[in-house]
């Protein structure tokens, strides 16, 4: 069963309805379809199965590049708040937190 999702305008976030589930590569290789009553009208079944093992192989790399994608942004994330309060640190401390000799910028000259 495909996730519902709903996104909260506030948060900028998506969020799942308790009752759905996340289509899993799993699901998709033991989905079973209804035989036809009426001999070899429809769907072949090989076509069908072999269509899911492919929908079922993309959607695990999908679901582990969404991963990896996540904890990246979570580490970004991790990185720009540790950059933001080292900067309003030495925002707030003035010159003395600044670099001196052999800091960033110390050879250029103020012309």
């Amino acid at each position: 069963m495909p996730a519902i999702h709903h996104r909260d305008p506030r948060a900028g976030t998506v969020y799942r309805a308790e009752s759905a589930m996340l289509l899993s590569p799993r699901h998709v290789r033991e989905r079973e379809f209804a035989v036809t009553r009426l001999g070899r009208r429809g769907l072949d079944p090989h076509d069908v199965r072999t269509f899911l093992d492919r929908v079922a192989v993309d959607l695990g790399a999908l679901q582990a590049e969404v991963v990896r994608v996540r904890r990246e942004n979570e580490r970004i994330k991790r990185a720009l708040r540790d950059w933001q309060s080292m900067h309003a640190r030495r925002c707030q401390g003035g010159a003395a937190d600044q670099p001196r000799h052999g800091g960033p910028g110390a050879n250029e000259r103020a012309w």
